[in-house]
């Protein structure tokens, strides 16, 4: 039976293009590098987990579908299993924004190395777009999924010079109001409605910081509405 890859994964492996090997950070149970060398995109693949008993799932997952001689599964911490020019492409998915930001910084000649970097914060998405604007990297590529209710920011990136020029490039994703993704106003609504519960909880207190979360969530609201406007 092929494999089937839910809406956030099959976004995350169209992007997976133009490279012959990859490292799965996090990989889980594996279904990522399966479908890619199950479709012939990749010639081999290294499915990497820090915790043994999803990698265990992986690694049975892998020999049931023949490809235990094509993905090799690493015991580890994001990428200290890998050598520089060892992946490709390097795929860091399914963790917070935060987290990914430090797998990168503590392996940065791993990162730098690499012909792409796709990635996919669960959170703090704009921290690690910061990231790689300061860190030079060049965001190349981005992409949105949606499963149910919840969006998926998927960004692809490589050695570059990036400049950001807008705020708003490092929240909504880099130069998404020109590419007007399908999903971008679905995603833009989904920010609106996080910051109204930052206004509902911060009304009318009289601290410093509520007052300046109050002010601030009210400025993003307007400027996001005003992007939904240029749709």
């Amino acid at each position: 039976m092929p494999m089937e890859l839910n809406p956030r994964l099959r976004v995350i492996a169209g992007c997976v293009t133009d490279v012959k090997t990859m490292a799965d950070i996090g990989t889980d149970h594996g279904y990522l590098p399966v479908a890619l060398i199950e479709k012939g995109k990749l010639v081999s693949a290294i499915a990497c987990d820090v915790n043994e008993k999803p990698l265990e799932k992986a690694k049975k997952i892998i020999e049931d579908y023949g490809f235990d001689s094509s993905i090799e599964t690493r015991l580890g911490s994001g990428l200290s299993v890998l050598k520089p020019e060892e992946a490709e492409a390097i795929v860091i998915a399914g963790m917070g924004g935060l987290l990914i930001r430090d797998l990168l910084e503590a392996e940065p000649e791993v990162a730098a190395a690499a012909k792409k970097l796709v990635l996919q914060p669960m959170n703090n998405q704009a921290v690690v777009r910061r990231y790689l604007e300061t860190n030079g990297f060049k965001i190349i590529h981005e992409d949105l999924a949606r499963e149910g209710d919840r969006i998926y920011e998927i960004i692809v990136a490589q050695k570059g010079v990036m400049i950001v020029e807008d705020h708003l490039d490092y929240e909504l994703g880099y130069r998404a109001t020109q590419t007007k993704h399908p999903l971008l106003e679905a995603h833009i609504n989904r920010k609106i409605r996080f910051e109204e519960k930052i206004l509902d909880h911060t009304r009318g207190k009289t601290t410093a910081i509520a007052r300046k979360q109050f002010t601030e969530s009210q400025a993003y609201i307007k400027r996001l509405n005003e992007v939904k406007k240029c749709l």
